[in-house]
């Protein structure tokens, strides 16, 4: 591929997340979409009348068999992740698979095999290492800016009302709270801090017997990680790193930062962001006007959703000929399975109760 070549990406899926994709994407340097697929061939059809120079395919296989899509973004449900990346793989097309690649250790074994083998391009859309704020931040933390790191903290929980049938409580759909949300905070602490060397938890299951909550210790070093995560309540949503000279704070909800704040106190940084209720955004705002010492906000706003900045980093890597993001390998994805494995293989703690 030349240098300056477009990617053009087709979608599989056309619900929520394959439209903040195809909506994030004109926003992206040096991808266009191209293509989508459905099993319903008439929601294929709707979805490309809906986007100029989009064509619609009845299946993944009629996709990409057709020429026209140099890589595929998978936004279907998470049980059939496996066997459309397997797909695009065996048709040695670059794939962007959404979070949660797979829900299983051995899916993604087997899927690096396959894309090591193939020499295929494979990343998982853990999109918010990409967003300019998560990237400052980690040169920042490089840099010193808070000294040595001690602690880090993460919180990430939104209330869902229990169905058993809905995806985010249905093993079969890889549902579950670490799968679904505390994927990120694991995903980032590992990002800034490298690969844990202790790992510890504790979770609550739901009556379906996927995890409803759970939280999670992880040693890296001298530096503890402390995260939860839950479908139980509202959660702060917000990470804080403190180090020996000072407090980093990637503001609520982290996983769509739009920049960081660096304090000189934890007491500074609880006042700046106290979390996601009206009062802390209320505290937040005022802390950042006035001009008190000790505080510095650096902002990185954004357009759409946040989607474009992965789907940049993948069309830059396509493009380069790599096999991986350096950025978000599959080691990565797989380390990240690992440590939930962890978690989840001790019993549960107790049991939710509606």
């Amino acid at each position: 591929m030349t240098e300056l070549r477009t990617i053009r990406w087709g979608i599989a899926g056309t619900g929520a997340i394959a439209r903040q994709f195809a909506a994030d994407i004109g926003h992206a340097k040096g991808a266009a979409l191209a293509a989508v697929c459905s099993r319903d061939p008439a929601r294929a059809e709707e979805f490309a009348h809906r986007h100029s120079g989009v064509t619609a395919f009845g299946s993944l296989g009629a996709m990409l068999a057709s020429g026209r899509v140099d890589a595929v973004y998978i936004a279907t449900p998470n049980m059939v992740h496996r066997a459309q990346t397997l797909a695009c793989i065996a048709a040695g097309v670059p794939v962007l698979v959404e979070k949660p690649m797979v829900a299983r250790l051995g899916e993604a074994l087997e899927i690096k095999e396959a894309a090591t083998g193939a020499c295929v391009f494979v990343m998982e859309g853990l999109w918010s290492r990409y967003l300019p704020a998560i990237r400052a931040a980690r040169t920042a933390l490089a840099g010193g800016v808070i000294g040595a790191i001690r602690r880090l903290e993460a919180d990430i929980a939104w209330p869902q009302a229990y169905d058993p049938q809905s995806r985010f409580f249905d093993s079969a759909q890889g549902g579950g709270a670490l799968h679904d949300l505390g994927v990120y905070p694991i995903s980032l602490a590992r990002f800034f801090l490298g690969d844990p060397d202790h790992v510890e938890g504790a979770w609550t299951a739901a009556p379906s017997g996927v995890d409803m909550a759970a939280s999670l210790c992880l040693r890296f070093g001298a530096v503890e990680a402390r995260i939860t995560c839950g479908f139980d309540r509202q959660g702060s949503n917000r990470m804080i790193i403190e180090g020996d000279r000072g407090v980093l704070v990637l503001d609520a909800p982290f996983i769509k930062a739009g920049g960081y704040g660096v304090y000189a106190s934890r007491r500074l940084a609880d006042l700046a962001h106290p979390g996601n209720r009206t009062a802390a955004r209320l505290a937040r705002g005022l802390v950042r006007r006035l001009p008190l010492p000790g505080v510095a906000w650096h902002g990185f706003p954004f357009e759409g959703s946040g989607l474009q900045f992965e789907i940049g980093a993948a069309s830059d890597a396509i493009r380069r000929g790599l096999g991986q993001e350096p950025d978000n390998r599959l080691d990565d994805t797989i380390a990240a399975l690992r440590i939930i494995d962890a978690v989840l293989s001790s019993p549960p703690s107790g049991e939710w109760k509606p």
